[in-house]
């Protein structure tokens, strides 16, 4: 199953960068919460959008989630309540159908088989669309994501893209497609003067050495990176209490952060549904498109420093059923 990015490992610690620790269910566990949000979605029902009647819970649209991947989805340790811009869409497409929306926590691994199982009505867990994917399971297309250049606040080398970076220091996390990235322009458009590659085990530790200045720039995933650029020295420091040296380094660079442009390397996200639950697929399509012409869409990507990975109208589309190859 192809996340936002997989393999990252430093989720559970990213998380910890506003809400502290959390307890992740185990793999294969599910956890149902109700969903908490800083918006109020109370969206009341179009007359044309005709709510599911074939519901895993009657009057709950169930979500399935890995939520360990802050700012799309994640656990608030303060009410064990499913969190994130996914959770806010989640919950805006299910009140346009007149329905509550609850989450189940379940691993990315699993979690298509569990809606194939009917564990969830749907999935929203930062999910690219792939063509293995489209095989499986019917998509309604709601964000775009991918790769982004974080700076220090203030940058004037005029880093604007990977064109830029080449013969600058450039912090990644090892075995990430942001690694693969580097090593592309090295072969390519940086072969005359390649990027300095420094890989770190986690993206957060890629991050420090940026703000350390030791690095000019770090490369991460688009949603993740504008979640850094959010955080503040302290909240970094809260993801680091077991580590005193690293919290002792965050406290002596207080640099903030910022994005060197908008997203590259994006691919379309989808919410997925059983492509045998046709009704279910045309409500979450229907309900998508009324929370994108009534301003909710973007008032929730505004919220979670997200305006990049907007999608057109035009990309708000349904793949109805697997495709056979």
């Amino acid at each position: 199953m192809t996340r936002a990015s997989v393999g990252r490992l430093a989720l559970s610690t990213l998380l910890a960068l506003t809400l502290g620790s959390c307890v992740i269910p185990s793999p294969g566990v599910a956890k149902a919460t109700p969903s908490a949000s800083p918006l109020a979605i109370t969206s009341p029902t179009p007359p044309n959008i005709t709510p599911p009647t074939n519901l895993v819970r009657p009057g709950t649209l169930t979500f399935l989630s890995d939520t360990t991947y802050p700012p799309q989805e994640s656990i608030d340790p303060a009410t064990q309540h499913a969190v994130g811009f996914d959770i806010d869409i989640a919950k805006a497409i299910a009140a346009k159908m007149g329905l509550a929306a609850t989450f189940q926590t379940t691993n990315s691994p699993q979690i298509v088989g569990a809606l194939l199982g009917k564990k969830g009505d749907a999935i929203i867990s930062a999910l690219q669309i792939t063509p293995d994917l489209l095989r499986q399971v019917a998509l309604v297309a709601y964000f775009r994501a991918g790769q982004a250049i974080l700076l220090r606040k203030g940058d004037t080398s005029g880093i604007g893209g990977i064109g830029d970076l080449c013969g600058k220091k450039v912090a990644v996390q090892v075995q990430s497609p942001e690694e693969n990235t580097v090593d592309e322009a090295n072969g390519g458009i940086c072969k005359e003067l390649k990027i300095n590659k420094m890989v770190f085990p986690t993206d957060l530790q890629a991050v420090l050495i940026l703000k350390q200045r030791g690095v000019d720039a770090a490369l991460d995933d688009s949603p993740v990176a504008a979640y850094f650029v959010k955080q503040t020295p302290d909240q970094l420091e809260l993801a680091l209490d077991d580590s005193p040296v690293a919290a002792y380094f965050v406290k002596q660079t207080p640099d903030q952060l910022e994005l060197a442009g908008p997203p590259f390397k994006t691919n379309p996200e989808g919410i997925a549904v059983d492509p045998k639950n046709g009704e279910l697929l045309k409500a979450i399509q229907q309900a998508m498109m009324a929370i994108y012409l009534d301003g909710t869409y973007r008032q929730i990507l505004t919220a979670w420093n997200l305006l990049d990975g907007e999608i057109p109208a035009s990309q708000i589309v349904v793949n109805a059923s697997p495709t056979s190859s």
